[in-house]
């Protein structure tokens, strides 16, 4: 998954609550400057999400797709709030990525040891 869509799975998933924290804010704009996101690329990913579409593309590859799921996790956790929209949208992908729950057990306490 190249940085660009990835980044856009990001801002998708931080609009899906319906408001971006400014924590949520800094953190995108942490990746984007991360990743090399352009501006104009930063500004398509927030045009999109004006449109109401919250798509979240699974990658074909499997190190991809545990690369989505922590970047997601970091995402939603970013403001401290879980909202409800945002953990069912990351519960959708898990299974859509084909993740059982205790793959998902591992892949949020390597996120959290990472994060301690």
């Amino acid at each position: 998954m190249d940085r660009i869509e990835l980044f856009h799975n990001l801002v998708n998933l931080a609009a899906s609550d319906g408001k971006f924290t400014d924590e949520e804010v800094r953190f995108l704009a942490e990746r984007a400057e991360r990743w090399d996101v352009s501006k104009g690329e930063f500004d398509s990913a927030l045009a999109r999400i004006s449109t109401g579409n919250f798509e979240v593309k699974v990658p074909d590859a499997r190190v991809d797709r545990v690369l989505l799921m922590k970047e997601m996790i970091r995402v939603i956790a970013s403001d401290g709030e879980l909202a409800d929209m945002e953990k069912h949208i990351c519960s959708l992908v898990a299974g859509r990525m084909n993740f059982s729950g205790a793959e998902f057990d591992t892949i949020l306490k390597s996120v959290i040891a990472e994060a301690a």
